[in-house]
């Protein structure tokens, strides 16, 4: 898939079940018998909605047809494997799934391994849990999360003249993708000082709560880093409330309608962008390949960016794809 500057705009509310038949024209699409299921985090999460249109997009472009949930929440786990235990005995030919643990798929997805149903990861697993339980998946589509966090750092460093304090906020304590981020930024942050780190669950008000905490304890704080947009966006809201907006730096990752928009009004500072819409489209593309009998890398690399007021406008004009061109991996096996 070759990735041109596009108009799309992410669409906001959040659905927890919705099936999208393939087109009845696309008789000759190289999709058509696919029957994908797909279970992700939470819809309520922005990053996933957009993952979830980008899947729709993909599925309906290759004639696909996708069955899409996910749970009430990103606490939801019991909820999520539930709806994995089903969908495994219904009649899918592969699976896009975004763990909310890094384990509380595997059991169920054990009978779809045995069938060699191909099994995309949209979110991290643990590796050894998946070997010893006899899964394979057939990629794990990501981004370098240790890039992400460096990435911010350096930034950060730049703009404060490489020193001052700084405060990062994590996501649920122990998920892969919060561990590597801050990791990232604890190697690029130089003669930064990280006074307090703090998980916030990936929750927007625990994390304005958290940072209006850690503002409290050092009044001459000078800069954010969170691990996700939406908890930017509550510590950003902290930091107006203390009266401190413009001098304290607030960096997000993912790149979130409502994170760009804060950058533009010049309150966030900026984001480490991911595309989770194109991370979508790829997915599909992974479950195309594999259906065609194509060996596909087990980790596939999606694009990211740093986005702060330099380059707002570009990112904006063509959310939700990337505005520099990208080739899509999985695209060049497809038949």
């Amino acid at each position: 898939m070759r990735v041109k500057v596009s108009m799309q705009s992410l669409l906001a509310g959040s659905i927890l079940s919705l099936v999208l038949v393939g087109q009845p024209w696309a008789a000759d699409l190289p999709g058509k018998n696919l029957k994908i299921a797909v279970v992700l985090k939470t819809l309520a999460n922005p990053y996933w909605l957009a993952t979830q249109q980008g899947i729709e997009a993909k599925a309906k472009e290759i004639g696909a047809t996708v069955t899409v949930q996910a749970g009430t929440d990103e606490s939801a786990i019991d909820e999520q494997t539930n709806m994995v235990q089903t969908m495994v005995g219904q009649d899918f030919n592969c699976f896009i799934v975004a763990p909310i643990s890094n384990s509380n798929l595997i059991q169920p997805l054990v009978t779809a391994a045995k069938k060699n149903i191909p099994i995309v990861a949209g979110d991290a697993f643990e590796n050894d849990a998946l070997a010893a339980a006899g899964v394979k998946l057939t990629t794990y589509v990501t981004v370098r999360h240790t890039d992400a966090g460096k990435a911010v750092a350096e930034e950060m460093v730049k703009r404060l003249g490489g020193t001052g304090k700084v405060a990062l906020i994590g996501g649920l304590a122990g998920h892969p993708a919060s561990i590597q981020r801050l990791e990232g930024f604890r190697s690029g942050a130089g003669g930064l000082e990280i006074v307090q780190e703090q998980a916030a669950d990936w929750d927007r008000e625990k994390a304005l709560n958290a940072a209006d905490a850690i503002l409290r304890a050092h009044p001459d704080l000078k800069g954010f880093y969170a691990a996700n947009d939406g908890m930017a966006l509550g510590v950003q809201q902290a930091v107006n409330n203390a009266g401190l907006a413009g001098k304290v730096l607030v960096f997000g990752t993912d790149a979130i309608d409502d994170a760009l928009n804060s950058i533009e009004a010049g309150q966030m500072t900026g984001t480490a962008a991911q595309f989770p819409y194109l991370m979508g489209q790829i997915e599909v593309e992974a479950c195309l390949a594999a259906s065609q009998g194509a060996t596909v890398d087990a980790t596939t690399v999606a694009p990211q960016a740093l986005i702060t007021s330099e380059n707002i406008a570009a990112a904006k004009t063509s959310s939700p794809q990337p505005w520099f061109e990208y080739h899509s991996p999985i695209a060049k096996l497809i038949k």
